[in-house]
């Protein structure tokens, strides 16, 4: 129940100050969003350390780890100011990646650890991620960023810095992908452990070995296939692909019964993380390059209010459907994937509408292109003007607001 409050204050939260957040970075660089961020996320660990040496509650834990859905608005927009059009898909696939590497080796740790040995080794990771934060350079020179007069009137408030998710017919259309496409993923893995234990009678320890395959499958996904077939497919039809594999998941999971086939299943939904990268990058790509933190703030807003409904959708309709008032007496476990099949279907219809939407650009396959930098790890690189003017002024400004 706590978990699912603070996994519920995380997507409201990135609802509201994710565009927000985003468009101040437009303004006065990108440190300061992703450094408090950052701040605000190890400030739970501790949080979370000290709640189980019996020194604090659980609620300042609870209340500080929804700080922590601030971190991927300010990493994407990093990511855009590094690398150019053409190799945006393929870094926001290497951020995915790594959070399928965690999910695997997080699940070796919570195995091979006690309670207490495991929350000190996410605060030990939480630090050496806030260090790394800290010497990482500012992204986005003076001379890029936005102007108040060129922003809006009212970049503060979360309602104008969202309509930029209006602004566009292609933006509408990605909208209702990144929508549909994250409840389904957010409501099927509410339900996924659930489903395999009244479908199969599987253990939660046994049904690690289906997550551990889709996770190996989105690890192999992101790291080979998406920088493979970028510059031999389009943008829109990668996007497609992710799309109608996570349709073949899901239609396996609903008519075939079969743990065999729930791994292939699996498989299916590695291909299936094709569709954040893809519709990261189409959005990117289309927006000012003078505001690619405002639109990655909303993108992230929308997945995470869709991340906040898919656990809640779901969960209500898989009670339904194995309890005994459901049509017939008998437990239908498998229909919960009906409703995504649906779901899906619908974000399929409007994909295939996209190709006449998107600039010319990014009707074609991408081209081979230089990165803006040239190393995407290279410490504190200074500004032509003679340093980096962040090290002070937004340093202390970070710290100071916690986010």
């Amino acid at each position: 129940m706590f978990l699912g409050l603070s996994n519920s204050a995380k997507a409201v939260l990135t609802l509201v100050t994710g565009p927000v957040l985003g468009t101040m970075s437009d303004m006065h660089g990108r440190r300061f969003s992703w450094i408090g961020a950052q701040v605000g996320a190890q400030l739970g660990y501790i949080a979370m350390v000290l709640h189980v040496c019996g020194y604090l509650s659980i609620w300042p834990f609870l209340v500080l780890n929804s700080l922590g859905g601030l971190l991927l608005p300010a990493l994407l927009a990093v990511i855009t100011d590094e690398y150019a059009k053409e190799k945006r898909a393929a870094a926001f696939g290497l951020v995915i990646a790594v959070f399928e590497c965690s999910l695997i080796v997080g699940r070796f740790f919570a195995a091979s650890l006690s309670l207490q040995g495991g929350v000190v080794f996410l605060c030990v990771s939480g630090a050496i991620a806030l260090v790394l934060c800290i010497m990482y350079g500012e992204t986005l020179p003076p001379d890029q960023r936005l102007s108040l007069e060129a922003a809006n009137s009212a970049p503060w408030r979360p309602d104008v810095a969202l309509s930029i998710l209006l602004s566009s017919s292609l933006f509408r259309r990605l909208s209702v992908v990144v929508l549909t496409s994250t409840l389904v993923i957010a409501g099927s893995q509410q339900c996924f452990i659930m489903f395999l234990e009244v479908a199969y009678g599987v253990s939660l320890v046994d049904a690690s070995s289906f997550i551990v395959t889709l996770a190996l499958s989105g690890l192999a996904v992101q790291i080979i296939a998406l920088p493979l077939l970028m510059p031999r497919v389009s943008i829109t039809n990668m996007l497609a692909l992710g799309l109608g594999c996570q349709l073949v998941q899901n239609i396996i999971l609903a008519f075939v019964h079969s743990e065999a086939a729930v791994f292939i299943s699996c498989v299916f939904g590695g291909f299936g993380s094709l569709v954040f990268p893809c519709v990261s990058a189409l959005k990117s790509c289309a927006a000012p390059e003078h505001e690619q933190g405002r639109i990655q703030g909303a993108v992230t807003s929308l997945q995470s209010a869709a991340m906040g409904m898919g656990p809640m959708v779901y969960g209500s309709a898989f009670a339904y459907l194995v309890s005994p008032s459901v049509p017939g007496g008998h437990p239908l476990p498998g229909a919960i994937y009906g409703l995504s099949i649906v779901t899906l279907i619908a974000a399929f219809a409007v994909t295939m509408t996209l190709h006449h939407h998107v600039p010319e650009d990014l009707k074609h396959p991408t081209q081979h292109a230089p990165r803006r930098r040239q190393s995407m790890w290279r410490l504190r690189r200074p500004f032509s003007s003679g340093g980096d003017p962040m090290t002070s002024e937004m340093t202390s400004a970070a710290w100071g607001n916690g986010s």
